[in-house]
Order: structure tokens, then sequence, then C-alpha cells
């Protein structure tokens, strides 16, 4: 079962930063998903990784830090429980 992990994108022309899922690859690099876990921003749309493969709670930490800059509704769903 692969592991899930999170990668904080900068969106390209803005400081507006998305949350993107992700997969750790055997190369030790992140397959991450087209879009954001907001599903407003896409892949092709960033020009920096903030954090890039890290864990949930630390994906949650890093978000937390570098405040309203990061998408609500990317952060929101960190915290959701199913």
């Amino acid at each position: 079962m692969a592991t899930t992990v999170y990668s904080l994108k900068k969106k390209a022309n803005t400081d507006e930063m998305h949350v993107f899922e992700c997969a750790p690859t055997f190369s030790g690099f992140c397959a991450c998903n087209q879009k954001s876990i907001c599903g407003k921003m896409d892949k092709s749309e960033h020009h920096l990784d903030i954090f890039s493969c890290v864990s949930e709670d630390t994906a949650r930490e890093g978000s937390a830090q570098r405040g309203r800059k990061v998408c609500g509704t990317c952060v929101s769903k960190l915290y959701t429980t199913y």
C-alpha cells in the first residue's frame, strides 16, 4: 500500500500556495496528483515547491507557518477525517 505524502506548491505569478497529494517514488522523488487537493490549481501552474514529500502532520505545520497565503480549502482538507 502506497504512503500518501504532501507537497506545497506556489502558483506562478501569485503568492497563492496549494497542497498536492503525492506518492513517493522508488527513485526518491514525489509523484504528485495533477490537481491540488482543493481542485483549484493544476500542477502545470506552479513555479516553486515550498515543501515536498512530507507527512500529513508536517504539511499541516508547514502550511500554518505560512499563514493566509496557503489556500484555506487545501488546509481544511488536511484536517478532514472520514
